[in-house]
């Protein structure tokens, strides 16, 4: 192998690196914004709560 092969090879290998890291990346952000939505909708259902039982105690 050649030296400019050598380089284009070496260059292949380092753009495939950084193509897998952007993909785990990509990955772990995925994760946490599927993360942040749970825990909106979480804390919605609990407002929704306090204030079905606001309501109750007010009827009751």
């Amino acid at each position: 192998m050649n030296s400019k092969q050598q380089k284009r090879l070496a260059i292949t290998r380092e753009l495939m690196e950084n193509a897998k890291e952007r993909i785990e990346l990509s990955s772990e952000l995925e994760q946490d914004l599927e993360n942040l939505g749970l825990q909106r909708r979480m804390k919605q259902l609990d407002l929704e709560n306090k204030l079905l039982k606001k309501q109750n105690n007010e009827l009751g």
